[in-house]
């Protein structure tokens, strides 16, 4: 099998989507994750807890990094509850010397037309190996980023979601601008098609009801989730909602290997910071970076459409499937080409 490369780049802690998609990854063989890069905040804390989540699934293999935490100018928006029900206490798991900048650049670089960068948080990491490494640009075989909104929506429950609620851009927006100004190939999976992509009951009674590292991991981050929602958002003044446990990240890293789950369209996407209307909040807001389609020649791929339910079973299968197969097929394929 030939597989997808991909440096996996996350703010693994704040959200559970950051490690259910790290552990879905682990347990994809058609995936060969060169290494997993940590952003947004504490990132030795998110180190250690990427270290952690690979360790349950079996994966030491996957080198960890840590990454670039604090934003090109500002602060950052708001953090969640780092390694609630991940690690242990005192428990300090070893990752890799070696900064994420230098491993993207040096893999990029050493790789032309190969690897696939998959950004779930900031894209503070890529917007330096940028500055410091222009040539990135042209080398790398995709950039596939979950994050911004482009078409603001009301979700299923019936809330109207904040463009303020959106912080993947907005904890790092310089970052941002000059990611998606850099020319380089874009796959862009923006939030307001990401939350088609709930978890469905059937599948949550499915993770519940295996008995397995993995899974019990994944149960006890989704199980904590919701109280902790509500007290992230109302701490930095967002009115919120919990309305269902979104498979933001998971989805993005399918679209690394399957492109049939979402609906991709070439459109011009550029980066504004106009008025926004907060509604919940009754204020106008001129400090959200925005990513506003124009009727320009196309510079990404935008999606716009997905198959949640699939993503749901999809998600599923493999968080309840028998831990090993990842390593086991990346282990075949190294020995099939050796």
């Amino acid at each position: 099998m030939e597989q997808t490369r991909i440096i996996l780049d996350t703010d693994i802690g704040t959200y559970y989507d950051d490690i259910c998609a790290v552990l879905f990854a682990a347990q994809s063989p058609e995936l060969k994750v060169e290494g997993v890069t940590t952003c947004y905040g504490d990132t030795h804390l998110r180190a250690q807890i990427a270290q952690k989540a690979l360790e349950v699934a079996g994966r030491t293999d996957i080198p960890v990094f840590k990454g670039i935490g604090q934003p090109m100018r500002g602060h950052a928006l708001m953090f969640g509850f780092e390694g609630d029900g991940i690690l242990e206490p005192g428990e300090q798991p070893k990752y890799e010397d070696q900064h994420a900048v230098d491993f993207i650049i040096e893999t990029i670089m050493n790789n032309p037309g190969e690897i696939r960068v998959v950004t779930l948080g900031t894209v503070s990491n890529v917007a330096h190996a940028i500055l410091r490494e222009p040539k990135v640009v042209e080398n790398i075989k995709e950039l596939i980023i979950m994050a911004g909104v482009v078409i603001p929506i009301v979700d299923a429950k019936g809330v109207r979601r904040s463009p303020r609620e959106e912080y993947n851009f907005n904890n790092d927006a310089i970052a941002a601008e000059i990611v998606l100004k850099s020319g380089m190939p874009i796959s862009y999976v923006p939030c307001d098609v990401t939350l088609d992509t709930p978890l469905l009951d059937g599948d949550y009674q499915r993770i519940r009801d295996t008995d397995t590292p993995i899974a019990n991991l994944v149960q006890r981050v989704l199980d904590i989730w919701p109280p902790q929602e509500k007290l992230i958002y109302v701490s930095v003044g967002i009115p919120t909602e919990f309305t269902a446990l979104w498979l933001h990240d998971p989805l993005v890293v399918m679209h690394a290997f399957d492109q049939t789950l979402l609906g991709m369209w070439p459109l011009h996407i550029g980066v504004e910071y106009p008025p926004t209307v907060i509604e919940r909040d009754m204020v106008i807001a001129n400090d959200i970076l925005r990513t506003v389609p124009k009727k320009l020649p196309p510079n990404m791929d935008v999606a716009l459409d997905v198959d949640g339910p699939r993503v749901s079973s999809f998600f599923t299968d493999r968080i309840v499937a028998p831990q090993g197969n990842g390593l086991a097929s990346r282990q075949t394929a190294a020995g099939a080409t050796s």
